[in-house]
């Protein structure tokens, strides 16, 4: 599975990005405006997944990055519905032992 992450906005509040899955955009993201992980390829796997759910940039200790549709600038909606389906997805794909990467462009 290929997850791309295009970084759109850095602003003091978050950067907000779009994730696509296998091309295809699947939801916004937002990430911590310093605390963020830096533009590369990574592997996901169940004990390293970095998305979370949560409303705002702010709160994120960890370079973590939220899910969910963009509500303004830095702060998402549906989060934990947005969550709960990219897991769903990753889960099925690590059941049948497909690698999952993550790419951070922008």
């Amino acid at each position: 599975m290929e997850i791309v992450i295009i970084r759109q906005d850095h602003k003091p509040w978050g950067i907000d990005g779009h994730l696509y899955i296998n091309r295809k955009r699947v939801c916004d993201t937002v990430e911590h405006p310093t605390r963020h992980k830096p533009n590369g390829t990574y592997s996901v796997e169940l004990e390293n997944n970095p998305f979370r759910h949560g409303d705002g940039a702010l709160a994120l200790k960890q370079r973590e990055i939220i899910v969910g549709k963009q509500l303004l600038p830095g702060v998402v909606t549906q989060s934990q519905a947005t969550y709960d389906r990219l897991y769903e997805r990753l889960k099925k794909a690590w059941q049948r032992h497909t690698p999952v990467h993550l790419t951070i462009r922008g």
